[in-house]
């Protein structure tokens, strides 16, 4: 395996069992802090506290899910140095090979979701995007929230799928498990936007359903 994979760590190869648990976990905490309005208007201040608690946490765990998911076990043979990767992709027997342009663009849909969900929390700011949101906040449509509804769930998908099919770190677990995490993932994603759009129909009113209209929810049209 290429040394420097980056996804894979391995202390925390004993979660790995309960990676989708820890994952999940996250969105959960995602999910209780989406209902902002709601919430806002009945706690008052103590839901902003709440949610600049619960709402990193969320983050923070479907970044450890997704690390453990990844987490290789502990090495007991030598590990593959940069040499020999660059070998196995055909750079030192006469080019690269169609296994590396492959990968190439598996990096660069990477690199452009990760973008992608940076310009979304330049739009939405720090604080909306990582603790709470204000009953007075309006609602942001322009730069990726002009393309989809929640640029920065797209972004997670898109970051998720490419990069893991950069660096083939995960074969010890067989082929399919990155897929039976992804899907699931990108399922739980949707529900949650569904969720969230309702709860910004409700407060937004005919200003929101004139955007959904425009705007498609997760993917592109």
């Amino acid at each position: 395996m290429f040394p420097f994979y980056p996804f894979s760590v391995v202390w925390l190869q004993p979660c790995h069992h309960v990676a989708p648990l820890i994952w999940l976990s996250g969105l959960v905490c995602l999910w209780l802090t989406r209902y902002t309005h709601q919430l806002a208007q009945r706690w008052g201040h103590r839901y902003y506290l709440l949610s600049a608690l619960v709402r990193p946490l969320g983050v923070l765990l479907v970044i450890i899910g997704w690390m453990a998911v990844t987490a290789e076990p502990v090495p007991t043979f030598p590990r593959t140095t940069l040499d020999q990767w660059l070998a196995e992709l055909g750079w030192w027997s006469g080019g690269p090979t169609i296994q590396f342009w492959l990968r190439l663009m598996a990096l660069c849909g990477a690199v452009l979701s990760l973008g992608f969900g940076l310009w979304a929390i330049a739009v939405l700011g720090l604080r909306r995007s990582f603790l709470y949101r204000r009953l007075e906040d309006g609602l942001v449509t322009r730069g990726p929230y002009g393309v989809v509804r929640h640029p920065q769930f797209l972004s997670a998908i898109g970051v998720i799928f490419f990069a893991t099919r950069v660096f083939p770190g995960v074969d010890y677990y067989g082929p399919n498990l990155l897929l039976a995490n992804w899907v699931p993932f990108t399922a739980a994603l949707w529900l949650l936007a569904i969720l969230e759009d309702r709860e910004l129909a409700t407060h937004f009113g005919a200003e929101y359903e004139a955007y959904a209209q425009r705007v498609p929810r997760l993917f592109p049209n």
